[in-house]
């Protein structure tokens, strides 16, 4: 009976002990994913789903790889992981190379389970790891390694640096290198560089030689002022035996670089956006600068880094985009054999040609660079710009690294407003505008080249409807007079009247047919004349005073320049053309014919050999063209109206180039310049004068 019991007993001990081999085989074979994984059914899909069992539950170890989330993961590596490696300093590392790279979002592709039939407690899976980062996509291999713990029944994962960033050891180091390009440059029609990458040139003190005693005579030498010398050598952080940046330009002069070192002075050379022709050329080209914390804030897809620059005005704003060089990057591995990962070639920017013609430029600019005010030379045939200044105008190159408050204060203190663009608005054209008003009269059919008026004293009104408003003019002519001897007198009253008789529809839309409200087809955001603050001329005195370039009516010179462009050559209005890759396009077709055109000919040339023979008029040239003097706003400091003086003109026998140009604030002095005495002068110096031709 015992010996019955006894081997019952043994019978079960042995089925149960033959059970729990079982089970602990079953164990032992399976891997982490079909272990642990909520269903078993997703382990075939493209990424496997591997779970582990945390004290808080259950974790995807594929997501917190991809969440970059080391602080959860990290109680599921190994215990030898754990003991290898502190939390903190793989939280660390991994933030730093994630930084470099600028990660995004990463995600692990074609998850896949090694055969490892030799060991059973170590499951191996292999996958593609693709990263989006600041510098383009980056894929890798990674291999993931769990090792199954049998005390406590549990996957764990191996850790290694690669599980940061495949193939990083501890030995090595992930480097990110940014590749640069030149930014674009922007030339004349003739290929010479207005704005360039190059070598900057800075001159310093070396502290313990300079003496500070000398800093009157260094300031002499720079252009500087005393107190600005005294103040960049009183700088806190100067110690014994440094170079203390003083001033940057382009290029200093012989005779300042020969008393460099009797004044312990030192000059090198640094990389940065050169403006050869500096002033002559600032306000179209602008300059570029160091990108601000506002300029980082608005770039949303991360193209900038600090100390990048940018460009802040001008062209260089304007074609920010295509001149900017597309940076590259290689990222690599660092060790005895350096091993690039990934690697995007730097593209140098775009380069722009300008019809602009620097040598035209510089010789406009050195006769009105004293003066305040803005002209423009257009091809009448091609539209082209030859030239277009702002005056008086400022150095680009000492923005680049960042210009002196004394110096920029003395830019702001300025009345003539050195930094403003001025051929950028659009103005009153004065009396300039009664060619646009006698081509749309001509157009209409209500006025002709022997349209005759007579008009008695200085003033008029057509009835008792305008109350006390009168229309005056400055010289008084009591004869008939046609259309030629309006425009050599300049009659506000004699265009008034044919713009009153055409009508307010009428006057409107044949300035409508010569550009006017219309968007400008030009590269450069010229804006658009209006015919008033509202939109449309008003009542019968905004039309008449419309006729002559007063009223609301407003227009940029450079249009201007264009509408004369069709009296001046074959009857087209042409687009304003900049860049030399853009098309040579009619804007207006046919804008006035052959006769009328003969007419408006003469009526100018008689202009200048009449009204503006004292200013204007030239024995070696065949000169034509209108004035126009525009009451412009009141001036409080000399309580009188401010007053503005134009000039549109251009050379009969030789029509390649219409000039238009606008003397601002001539009422402040009797020895400001009328535009007509200018464009006298432009003759002089393009026929035959000589001029500085450095832009400076």
């Amino acid at each position: 009976m015992i010996d019955t019991k006894h081997k019952k007993r043994l019978f079960i001990k042995i089925i149960f002990s033959l059970l729990s081999l079982i089970l602990l085989f079953t164990l032992i074979s399976c891997d982490p994913s079909e272990f642990l994984a909520d269903d078993p059914k997703e382990t075939g899909s493209e990424k496997e789903s591997l779970n582990v069992e945390t004290g808080e539950g259950s974790s995807d170890v594929l997501k917190l790889i991809e969440k970059r989330d080391f602080r959860e993961l990290y109680p599921n590596f190994t215990s030898a992981s754990r003991s290898q490696y502190k939390l903190e300093d793989i939280i660390s590392r991994q933030e730093q190379i994630d930084e470099r790279i600028g990660l995004q979002t990463m995600h692990l592709e074609n998850v896949r389970k090694l055969d490892r039939a030799s060991d059973e407690r170590i499951s191996v899976y292999e996958m593609n790891v693709v990263m989006q980062t600041s510098y383009g996509e980056m894929t890798r291999p990674l291999t993931l390694t769990f090792l199954y713990d049998e005390l406590d029944e549990h996957w764990y994962l191996e850790y290694s640096p690669s599980l940061i960033f495949p193939g990083l050891t501890n030995e090595n180091d992930l480097i990110v290198q940014r590749l640069n390009a030149h930014r674009g440059g922007i030339f004349d029609r003739n290929n010479i560089p207005l704005a360039v990458d190059g070598k900057g040139q800075i001159v310093g003190a070396i502290s313990g030689l300079y003496d500070k005693a000398d800093n009157a005579e260094v300031a002499q030498l720079l252009e500087l002022t005393v107190e600005q010398v005294d103040a960049i050598m009183s700088q806190s952080w100067i110690g014994d035996n440094m170079f203390v940046p003083i001033k940057t330009q382009m290029e200093f002069n012989a005779a300042q670089l020969k008393k460099f070192p009797e004044l312990h002075l030192e000059m090198r050379l640094f990389d940065t956006r050169l403006y050869p022709h500096s002033h002559s050329i600032a306000h179209l080209v602008g300059h570029v600068g160091e990108v601000t914390q506002e300029d980082l804030d608005n770039d949303e897809e991360g193209i900038y880094r600090e100390r990048d620059m940018i460009g802040k005005r001008g062209l260089e704003s304007l074609f920010e985009e295509e001149l900017r060089a597309k940076r590259g990057v290689r990222v690599y591995l660092s060790g005895n054999e350096k091993q690039i990962l990934y690697e995007v070639p730097a593209e140098a920017g775009q380069d722009f040609h300008l019809t602009i013609d620097i040598e035209l430029q510089n010789k406009l600019y050195s006769l009105f660079k004293e003066d305040e005010g803005q002209a423009v030379c257009l091809d009448p045939y091609s539209g082209d710009i030859l030239a277009i200044l702002s005056f008086p105008s400022f150095d680009p190159n000492e923005f680049v690294q960042g210009i002196s408050s004394a110096s920029y204060q003395a830019l702001l203190n300025d009345s003539r407003l050195p930094l403003w663009n001025k051929f950028q608005p659009r103005y009153a054209p004065g009396s300039t505008m009664k060619i646009p008003s006698a081509m749309a009269g001509l157009n209409s059919g209500v006025l002709t080249p022997d349209t005759t008026k007579t008009i008695i004293g200085k003033t008029w009104q057509p009835d008792a409807s305008w109350g006390s408003y009168e229309i005056a003019r400055f010289t008084v002519y009591d004869s008939p007079q046609d259309l030629t001897q309006a425009i050599v007198i300049s009659d506000n009253i004699y265009f008034a009247q044919v713009a009153l008789e055409m009508g307010r529809e009428s006057f409107q839309e044949e300035l409508l047919n010569l550009g006017f409200t219309e968007e400008v087809p030009s590269s450069y955001p010229f804006p658009t004349a209006q015919f008033s603050n509202s939109g449309d001329i008003g009542d019968s005195v905004m039309l008449a005073a419309s006729s002559y370039g007063q009223g609301e009516i407003e227009v940029t010179a450079t249009q201007m320049a264009a509408i004369f462009s069709a009296v001046a050559a074959d009857g087209n209005i042409p687009a304003p053309r900049l860049l030399m890759s853009d098309e040579i396009t009619v804007w207006k077709e046919n804008v006035v014919s052959g006769a009328n055109r003969d007419v408006l000919r003469q009526a100018l040339r008689d202009a200048v050999e009449q009204t503006h023979r004292s200013n204007a008029y030239r024995d070696y040239a065949t000169l034509g063209g209108k004035s126009g003097t525009v009451e412009a706003a009141w001036d409080s400091e000399l309580e009188r109206i401010s007053l503005d003086s134009w000039f549109i003109g251009f050379d009969l026998d030789q029509p390649d180039m219409v000039i238009a140009i606008q003397e601002q604030n001539v009422h402040k002095s009797q020895d400001r310049p009328s535009a007509a005495r200018r464009f006298g002068e432009v003759f002089d110096l393009l026929y035959q004068g000589e001029s500085d031709s450095s832009g400076e």
